[in-house]
């Protein structure tokens, strides 16, 4: 069987700290090194290799430390002298960049979930709300229009005749697109479940993480999931996730950048990146809206409340028209 000299160079480097622990006589962390090693090993594609690492554990275990070491000297000169040598600085970028990357896909989560607690928010105000809202801004445009018909050389009476109509149309497009498109609701377990299914698509698919010839496709499947998320298909979600995870049809760019050169430039784009998404949070969550949202400790008792608030405005207003 083939080397896979990712699995090769991850047991050296294991046994070489394996090697140092036991040089430092450090009990505890022999045996923890020691457990590292025998789970990496079998996953090791491998054979010979992984015989030998299974005979190392072996006199590890019996505390045969002298025999030990000698097995993993000789084991590591063999191999160091037949791999590829790996520039410890192409090693740190490329683990800075899975690191902004891991990042990035946080933020994109946080963002999303503040976005669709928003959107949630707005959603429900107008399936509740709409209804009492759209009869309160149908009566104040047909007020504003007599006002204009009484006045018709004031300007500022003819623009608020205007603005009147222009909120109405506006919110009764908003209200009728809402019913015809109404978003399923989950249950806390669902919910959850969704939640942390987007945020690994999140990862595997982010547009400026992925390879840039799996752009494309990665966007198209990043801005579906993100519907999906925003509407709670979580058999979308789910759907999306499973093909991704059993083809895995892109790389990301920590796996393909070899070059420092170029692995500086992409961790500098990123930490821009991380920054500018870190602003956007920050932004929205000291915004009127959301901090308006965050502050309702019970949706139903506010809703509730609003709608008697907006029952008596309606029933005032409709005083008026009637004198």
């Amino acid at each position: 069987m083939p080397v896979n000299t990712t699995d090769v160079t991850t047991l050296l480097k294991r046994l070489e700290v394996l090697k140092n622990v036991i040089a430092l006589q450090d009990a505890d962390d022999i045996d923890y090194q020691a457990a590292k090693i025998k789970t990496a090993n079998e996953g090791a594609t491998e054979k010979d290799i992984a015989g030998e690492i299974d005979a190392i554990l072996k006199l590890v275990d019996n505390k045969a430390y002298g025999d030990a070491m000698h097995k993993i000297s000789g084991l590591l000169q063999r191999y160091n002298t037949i791999s590829k040598w790996t520039d410890p600085e192409i090693q740190g970028l490329q683990a800075e960049i899975r690191a902004l990357a891991a990042q990035i896909s946080n933020l994109e989560g946080e963002l999303g979930d503040i976005e669709k607690t928003i959107r949630t928010f707005e959603v429900r105000h107008t399936q509740e709300l709409g209804e009492v809202v759209l009869k309160i801004l149908s009566i104040k445009s047909r007020l504003a229009a007599n006002k204009a018909r009484q006045q018709p050389e004031n300007d500022t009476v003819r623009e608020e005749y205007q603005q009147a109509q222009t909120e109405e149309e506006t919110y009764k497009g908003t209200y009728r697109e809402t019913l015809a498109n109404p978003i399923p609701q989950l249950d806390e377990d669902r919910q959850k479940e969704l939640k942390t299914k987007f945020r690994k698509i999140t990862k595997l698919t982010h547009p400026d993480l992925v390879d840039k010839q799996f752009e494309k496709e990665a966007t198209g499947l990043f801005i579906k999931a993100k519907n999906a998320q925003e509407k709670n298909d979580l058999a979308a979600i789910a759907g999306i996730l499973e093909y991704l995870e059993t083809g895995k049809p892109f790389k990301l760019k920590d796996e393909t950048l070899t070059e420092s050169i170029a692995l500086r430039t992409e961790a500098k784009r990123l930490r821009y990146l991380a920054e500018q998404l870190t602003q956007k949070i920050t932004l929205i969550k000291t915004s009127e809206t959301y901090q308006t949202i965050a502050e309702i400790g019970d949706w139903n008792t506010y809703f509730s409340d609003i709608k008697t608030k907006l029952e008596g405005e309606l029933g005032a207003l409709e005083r008026i028209e009637q004198q």
